[in-house]
């Protein structure tokens, strides 16, 4: 599949690389380039993954319960389990804490479930034999990971926040952009840009930060001294960093790469990972047409109506029959469909030419289909109503600015329209001028075939 997937929320554990792709999490080989494996199917959203220090388990963030709440799979495949029912907006995996020295381990997640603020995520360690989880008391927190230094349990918090990633909010200098902290000493008071994804790397502390411009990874010493830039992306931000204590995986513009180490002269190398998948994502689907309808317009008898569906128009009869197109070229939107009286034609805005016009279409016959006629491109503004009278001569159009005009949409004598391309067509009005037809903006009649320029002539 190659550089046609986007791959994004990426770990690693040993020789296995984790991450997010159509919806659901895969497992590829780190060793060298080959196809990765999908591990679960649930069809939607999924957040961060994190292999569990063993490497056999992997939390995650899904979304099949219609609110995120924390899953656990195994990495050999089978059964998933859901961990939490908080019920919350905002629950995101983050890692898990360093064993035990009785073995045990938990998963370290944010959620807000039970907080008067839903943006406010606290942090709460989770067990996988399923408790409700515990509240940590660190207070409102957006990300939390957990290590052993120099035999010390420390941890490492990122605070205030918004509750979006750095890429969404593109060189924010506000009071938003996170304050860093190791076991409640803070690191980097001054450096003036967005901090997100911080990470315990082979004795430094490591995160993303967009404070010379774009999103790129750094560590620093744990004293926060001795700042260092480790990739050098300059178009997209690198995004979503992940470690397993000694390498960094990150995704950057739905590629996945890699940095092996955080020395002075390690440069990042991008996976050269390959989805297995049918890109079920891609292929055609039905459109429900029901939940996509945008006008409708029924005909002078009752049995019948043109229904604007996702842009198109078609022509429906209310009990049998088919369903025929009357305009559906791609690229094109048509919308406020308008049946002209009796007279079998019917009238919608398009944007065919860019700017808004009026169409005039025949409604389908037995004995074939007749060209429709497109009147006053580019001359109306944006249209947000159209009107007809009763006897489907004239259409009232209001526009954006205010205007409000009168189109004249009768049927062209069939000698003038074999001579004339176009005639002069929107004259705008004010409202005060409402009582005099010249000034009210009668329209005089114009004849274009669509797609064709027009040339205006004096009437």
């Amino acid at each position: 599949m190659g550089r046609v997937s986007y791959l994004r929320l990426p770990h690693l554990s040993g020789d296995q690389l984790c991450f997010v792709a159509e919806d659901d999490l895969w497992l590829a080989s780190l060793d060298g380039p080959g196809r990765a494996w999908r591990l679960t199917v649930d069809r939607t959203k999924a957040g961060p993954p994190r292999f569990s220090p063993d490497g056999r388990h992997i939390a995650y963030t899904s979304w099949r319960s219609l609110v995120p709440e924390v899953h656990l799979v195994p990495v050999d495949g089978g059964p998933g389990r859901q961990l939490t029912h908080w019920g919350g907006f905002d629950t995101r995996v983050c890692g898990w804490s360093p064993p035990d020295p009785d073995g045990t381990t938990a998963v370290l997640a944010v959620a807000s479930h039970g907080e008067p603020f839903s943006h406010l995520t606290w942090a709460y360690k989770v067990t996988p034999d399923g408790d409700p989880g515990r509240k940590l008391p660190w207070g409102p927190v957006s990300d939390i990971q957990a290590a052993d230094l120099d035999g010390e349990r420390k941890t490492l918090l990122l605070t205030g926040t918004p509750p979006h990633e750095p890429a969404a909010w593109k060189r924010y200098r506000g009071g938003a952009t996170g304050r860093l902290w190791l076991h409640g000493e803070r690191l980097l008071p001054d450096l003036g840009g967005h901090l997100a994804a911080p990470m315990f790397v082979g004795g430094r502390i490591a995160f993303l930060s967009d404070h010379e411009g774009v999103g790129n990874l750094y560590s620093c010493a744990p004293d926060g001294t001795g700042l260092r830039r480790h990739t050098d992306h300059d178009a997209f931000y690198a995004r979503n960093a992940a470690s397993d204590g000694t390498r960094v995986v990150y995704q950057c513009a739905g590629d996945l790469w890699i940095v092996d180490d955080l020395a002075p002269g390690s440069v990042p190398r991008r996976l050269d990972v390959r989805l297995s998948g049918p890109r079920a994502g891609r292929r055609t689907y039905q459109v429900p047409a029901a939940q996509h309808v945008g006008g409708v317009s029924v005909d002078e008898t009752g049995r019948a109506s043109a229904v604007v569906v996702r842009g198109s128009l078609y022509w429906l009869t209310h009990r049998d029959g088919p369903a025929r197109t009357l305009a559906d070229t791609p690229g094109v939107r048509v919308r406020l469909p308008e049946m002209l009286g009796d007279s079998g034609r019917i009238a919608y805005v398009t944007d065919a030419e860019g700017e808004d016009a009026v169409e005039i279409s025949y409604l389908p016959r037995a004995t074939g289909g007749r060209a429709a006629r497109r009147l006053a491109s580019g001359r109306l503004g944006r249209v947000l109503e159209l009107v007809s009278d009763p006897a489907g001569e004239r259409l009232a159009v209001a526009s954006h600015d205010g205007r409000l005009l009168i189109l004249d949409v009768g049927e062209p004598d069939a000698e003038v329209a074999l001579t004339l391309d176009a005639v002069d067509a929107v004259d705008a009005g004010s409202p005060g001028d409402a009582g005099d037809e010249d000034a009210a903006g009668t329209a005089d009649r114009a004849d274009t075939t669509p797609g064709a320029p027009a040339e205006d002539t004096d009437a």
